[in-house]
């Protein structure tokens, strides 16, 4: 992330709200070619990508499993697994780093898809257990009784219906992952496997005061994969949102 445009640089403090268009390009043209802040959005879309997608898979049997199955401490089961995403990421940052370096996963995509599914996890299955709840049981004794097992009924059945829901829980997943900051900065050490709270963490130095046209640039191409993806989803959020409101 060095800076090869000193030439380009003008900071003015408070910031001018002046728009040169000519200025605006320059800026884009700085942080795409110069900076190659594009891999930067492409190692954050794929990290949250594939951390949000191994949670859905990974969460959704399981809150399958706690909205139909009753067994011993199901209750305290999903509390606890509930509790672990009150945990703050620097409380366990260096514990996870700690045990990323003994993997051999430091510096990779994989160890940081690794933690952000342990933060993603539960609040994946706290919100698809409330809204299992609110499907029917009777949709699934009669899939039973059609000849399906648990494992089709959940497949062929139950995910269709859920879709609202996993789409709600992957949209929390996204902003979590995307905008997690403190982890990532333990495990990747190379320039080229930064996501973009890490690279965008450069702007502001010791050596120089922050460029706000720089910033304001990086910032817009930060949130627009966000965004396009919220666009997507959204017709969905306020369904999932108050049928995995209900316990």
């Amino acid at each position: 992330w060095e800076q090869a445009y000193d030439s380009h640089r003008t900071s003015t403090v408070p910031p001018d709200l002046h728009f040169d268009w000519s200025t605006i390009q320059e800026n884009y043209r700085v942080v795409i070619h110069d900076d190659h802040y594009l891999t930067f959005v492409a190692n954050s879309i794929v990290v949250t990508g594939v951390a949000t997608m191994i949670a859905l898979v990974l969460g959704v049997p399981a809150a399958y499993a706690f909205s139909r199955l009753r067994f011993r401490g199901a209750d305290t089961w999903a509390s606890t697994i509930l509790s672990f995403r009150f945990m703050p990421p620097i409380a366990v940052a260096i514990p996870i780093y700690l045990m990323i370096r003994s993997l051999g996963f430091v510096d990779s995509r994989f160890g940081l898809i690794l933690p952000y599914v342990a933060f993603s996890l539960p609040l994946v299955i706290w919100i698809m257990i409330g809204f299992f709840d609110e499907i029917p049981r009777e949709i699934d004794e009669s899939a039973m009784v059609d000849g399906l097992t648990r494992p089709l009924v959940l497949l062929r059945v139950m995910l269709p219906l859920a879709r609202p829901g996993m789409l709600v829980a992957a949209t929390f997943g996204v902003i979590f992952v995307w905008n997690e900051f403190l982890v990532g900065l333990y495990i990747v050490n190379s320039t080229d496997k930064e996501t973009i709270p890490i690279a965008a963490s450069s702007l502001l130095t010791v050596e120089s005061p922050i460029d706000w046209n720089i910033a304001a640039t990086v910032g817009v191409l930060t949130v627009i994969p966000i965004l396009i993806f919220s666009m997507v989803v959204q017709r969905y959020i306020v369904r999932g949102i108050t049928a995995g409101a209900v316990r």
